[in-house]
């Protein structure tokens, strides 16, 4: 008997609910026989149902489970507060933001990498387990999180071309990316996307989501000999996996 080929397709939808419009992503599957409705981090609402259930069918399943979905969606987060004393994570660790205003003298460590990373005077500066932030406090946020995508561009480099060298393989072209649900992709073109954010993440954790991508170029999928691909490339990557889905929504807080 052959394997029957599944059919896979995936699209932007919406529906009004309660007076909200509603996004979400629709994913059909000739292998699916059932609905599901799923939140990913994010807020990304997303729908898996069967390859040809008809859109009336998905849109009543919608509405008789509004009450579950928007509940979680309208409820907002606590809005992070940016001020001095407050803990930031950092490579599996936590650093305390320290908030010098206009004045007092600076230390001279510039990144984490004794690198110049083309910073002004009021760009933070990493000392120990301090980030000293000068400057006015109305743009608090926005220079630590600039500093953070510097170390990020730093880091995430040299773990990707440290476990290139490893397996002996070229090193890919990649970008850093602001994506809100994914910590990395792999383009059709062959560009590897690494989430900024992985630069808070443990460099178990970084190095799990490299090898993933990694583990790409070989299986476009993820399937037995995906994950095969990943435990040759990383082994152990389970723990890391794990934290990883722990800790994650940790830091996607900004």
């Amino acid at each position: 008997m052959k394997n029957r080929r599944i059919h896979r397709t995936e699209e932007s939808a919406s529906i009004h609910l309660a007076g909200h419009d509603v996004a979400y992503t629709l994913k059909r599957s000739s292998a699916r026989r059932t609905l599901a409705l799923g939140l990913r981090d994010g807020g990304r609402v997303v729908v898996n149902a069967p390859f040809r259930l008809p859109r009336g069918h998905i849109d009543g399943f919608l509405r008789q489970h509004a009450d579950w979905l928007l509940q979680r969606l309208l409820r907002q987060p606590e809005p992070m507060i940016w001020r001095d004393g407050m803990v930031l994570p950092l490579l599996g660790r936590e650093l305390r933001l320290v908030h010098r205003g206009l004045a007092g003298p600076m230390p001279s460590q510039l990144s984490l990498f004794d690198q110049d990373v083309g910073q002004d005077a009021e760009s933070p500066v990493l000392e120990g387990d301090r980030l000293i932030c000068p400057g006015g406090r109305g743009s608090l946020e926005a220079r630590v999180m600039l500093w953070y995508r510097q170390q990020a561009g730093i880091w995430l480099d040299q773990r990707l071309e440290h476990l290139c060298r490893e397996q002996g393989i070229a090193q890919p072209a990649w970008r850093l990316s602001n994506a809100r649900t994914r910590w990395g992709s792999l383009s059709p073109a062959g560009v590897v996307s690494l989430n900024w954010r992985l630069i808070k993440a443990s460099p178990e954790e970084i190095d799990y989501v490299i090898c993933h991508e990694l583990a790409h170029f070989r299986q476009r999928n993820h399937s037995a000999a995906f994950w095969a691909e990943v435990a040759r490339l990383c082994p152990g990557h389970e723990s890391a996996r794990r934290r990883l889905k722990e800790h994650g929504p940790h830091y996607f807080e900004f």
